[in-house]
């Protein structure tokens, strides 16, 4: 339910980890490869194509860690949330349904329809604009590139902190197909297939789906538990090659989620259960969201350059009623854990990209224009017990609207010396109508209007223009150093009521300054990549759950400035052709140099609120993973593959004030797996255990905003506990 379900349950060179195997050979090999563990006897990069063209890691002058589709299935991720730490300096978490996605210290916790979210996420080149879309993407998945730092001058929608790009895996000319099972404790249940027929020289079809479900990790003394999973997914693609010079991909793609659904737990003083995994509710909730979407992708190569359009349109309806607690469980007359919720959002959202872009020579170059167009209806209710006014936010007009042009160079001045420079134009546009109502009711699963508290009026523009100059320069045929400097922006946006009183606030805007060293030693069994960074925050966006005539409403503000600056280690070592260690160490500085609130908040409600010097949220110090594999080949041929991979995180805070509810101390999590691999790499039986140390975390966490405020007790969201289970696949 987003943000809203808040208001109704308020050593570097021999470390360097699991991020750095994405890096480097796929953990294990492919399955349908015929060689065994022995011929592993180089570290290998994955093909990217963060700027616009095809090349390694190794090549590619940015910070950026890549996942290949194998290594992704042996780490058991199937959803975005599933690379929470898994990259230096990400951090992510699952908010009531919405995905919040941080990159070194930088996130957006506005995920309601009208904010912006600070990392984009795109699905083969298309932009998912609602958070919650990043769900159900990852299956039959070619790889998935993590870019850190601002984004804009190469892609069609701008990002200030960074882009994930998921890109599945296309028709081929091959018929193949597999299949998988995976079973585990919470009675989960996932299957997964794809089928890849070549009908002709020029038409390939592919169809690949995923179903996964398990029982609620959330005892809620019912039948029925909270935080559950029962989807399913499916894309369709259809490839045509009729020449040379031209392809088309017509892509087709469905995810329904159904279930209990998410219920954010008590922290603090209202957690008095014994688990965090353990609160009472005395109705079970229900969730009805489907995402879908047609895609276009068509490259047509002219001769001096490739043109290249990206077209889609996608549809995301969510129909979502929360369960109340129980009769004498509420901690506070007005506590956010008192309400009967539904939450109902129908959204449209329409993109078009034209690229025309150049890798040869000694001038490459990409140039783009870009459009995005999204319209949504939305509607919250919240019904508290004991007679207590209801809530209903009802806002049937939400639009927005961001046109872009922009352009990217690189000129090779001698073999070994590149220089870049970019630069783009962006216009946004964000309208709204709507109201607040109160006194009205939900009947089972609808609500019943009331009467209007005030109106939610809006319609806001902005523009900017950003770059980008960079510099690389290769220091030996594996060693690559490179610097550059560029800027970022995100659009602002309002909250509710009418103008000038509807909580405006401004773009945020970044400069990031970034020198990266690539190396690959010992005819590369050893790779080592170093990364520094510092950011420039001015009018930093920060988003909770605040104050409006009274009610409970998300509320945006700027922060003044902020500075960010850290240093990124990732390597990996091929110890023999049967053993690799691998890791990575991310140092993060993250604080406010000037954030005050003049006119205080509901924790300062007589003075001004001052949170200059607090750390920026979800930005540990220190995260530090360490990975380590071995292989056995059998006599028969045959492969048995063992993995470890351990992350520590520091201690981080979850929220921008920094109470100390909302912190979540330092902790480990270890995942194991023990993979079988048959001769012909046809099938695969694996066992896996992930977070050995059954620790519950936090990763998403808010303190109470209701009434004066309660400074030691608020609402969150916990990372699955311990899971186990056993995957059987097979290849044909």
């Amino acid at each position: 339910m987003r943000t809203y379900a808040l208001l109704a349950a308020t050593a570097l060179a021999s470390l360097i980890t699991a991020p750095a195997l994405a890096q480097t050979a796929t953990a294990p090999a492919p399955q349908n490869a015929p060689q065994g563990a022995s011929a592993q006897q180089q570290l290998e990069d994955i093909v990217v194509t963060a700027e616009r063209r095809e090349e390694t890691t190794q090549r590619t002058p940015i910070a950026i860690t890549a996942f290949s589709g194998d290594t992704l299935q042996q780490r058991g991720v199937s959803s975005s949330t599933d690379l929470n730490n898994m990259v230096p300096g990400l951090a992510v978490g699952n908010n009531g349904g919405s995905v919040q996605i941080a990159i070194r210290g930088i996130g957006s916790t506005n995920d309601t329809e009208v904010g912006d979210p600070a990392v984009a996420f795109n699905v083969d080149g298309v932009y998912m604009a609602r958070s919650r879309a990043a769900i159900g993407a990852l299956y039959d998945v070619d790889r998935i590139e993590v870019l850190r730092g601002p984004q804009g001058t190469l892609y069609g929608r701008n990002a200030t902190a960074g882009s994930i790009n998921v890109i599945t895996k296309r028709p081929s000319d091959k018929f193949e197909g597999n299949a998988s099972l995976d079973y585990g404790n919470y009675n989960s249940l996932q299957t997964s297939g794809m089928l890849n027929v070549p009908l002709t020289d020029t038409l390939a079809v592919r169809a690949a789906f995923q179903t996964s479900r398990h029982d609620g990790y959330t005892n809620n003394g019912r039948s029925s538990n909270f935080n559950d999973e029962d989807t399913q997914a499916g894309r369709l693609q259809i490839q045509l090659k009729p020449s040379e010079t031209f392809k088309a991909l017509l892509s087709l793609d469905v995810f329904h989620e159904g279930g209990v659904g998410y219920a954010n737990g008590p922290i603090g003083q209202y957690a008095k259960f014994g688990s965090p995994y353990t609160f009472p509710m005395s109705a079970d909730g229900s969730l009805n969201h489907t995402n879908k979407g047609v895609g276009l992708t068509t490259d047509w190569d002219l001769g001096f350059a490739t043109l290249t359009y990206v077209g889609s349109y996608r549809e995301d309806t969510d129909r979502t009623h929360g369960g109340s607690t129980q009769s004498g469980t509420c901690q506070a007359p007005s506590g956010p854990y008192c309400a009967s919720t539904i939450f109902r959002s129908d959204e449209n959202q329409t993109s078009h990209e034209l690229r025309l872009a150049n890798s040869d020579g000694p001038l490459k170059w990409v140039a783009g224009l870009y459009y995005f167009k999204e319209n949504n209806d939305v509607l919250f209710a919240l019904d508290p017990v004991a007679g207590i006014t209801s809530l209903a936010f009802v806002q049937p007009k939400v639009s927005e609207e961001s046109k872009a042009a922009f352009a990217q160079a690189t000129y090779s001045l001698t073999d070994s010396l590149r220089v870049t420079g970019g630069l783009r134009y962006t216009e946004d546009a964000k309208a709204r109508t709507g109201a607040t109502e109160a006194f009205g009711h939900i009947v089972g699963n609808t609500y019943v209007g009331g009467s209007a508290l005030y109106l939610n009026d809006a319609d806001l523009s902005w523009n900017s223009t950003n770059w980008k100059a960079g510099a690389e320069y290769d220091l030996a045929p594996d060693s690559m150093l490179y610097a550059s400097v560029g800027t970022g922006y995100k659009a602002g946006g309002y909250g509710d009521g009418q103008p000038p009183n509807n909580n405006p606030y401004q773009p945020e805007k970044l400069t990031a300054y970034e020198v990266g060293l690539k190396n690959q030693f010992m005819d590369k069994r050893l790779q080592l990549n170093l990364t520094g960074f510092y950011y420039d925050y001015r009018d930093f966006q920060v988003s909770a759950i605040g104050q409006v005539a009274g009610q409970a409403s998300t509320v945006t503000v700027n922060a003044g400035t902020a500075e960010v600056y850290g240093v990124e280690v990732e390597g990996a070592a091929l110890l023999t052709g049967s053993d690799r260690v691998d890791g990575s160490v991310s140092y993060i500085h993250a604080r406010y140099t000037d954030f005050i609130l003049a006119t205080g908040d509901v924790f300062h409600p007589n003075s001004a609120a001052v949170y200059t010097g607090n750390r920026l949220a979800k930005s540990p110090e220190w995260t530090i993973n360490l990975g380590y594999q071995h292989m056995w080949d059998l006599a028969s041929g045959a492969m048995i593959t063992a993995r470890v991979d351990s992350v520590y995180v520091g201690d981080q805070n979850l929220d921008y004030r920094n109470f100390a509810v909302t912190e979540q101390k330092a902790y480990t999590k270890t995942n194991l797996s023990l993979a079988y691999d048959d001769a012909d790499r046809r099938w695969r039986v694996m066992a896996y255990v992930r977070n050995l140390e059954n620790n519950a975390v936090l990763v998403v966490a808010n303190p109470d905003t209701n009434g004066s405020g309660n400074r030691l007790a608020g609402s969150g969201a916990y990372a699955p506990p311990r899971t186990y289970g056993v995957r059987v696949s097979a290849n044909f």
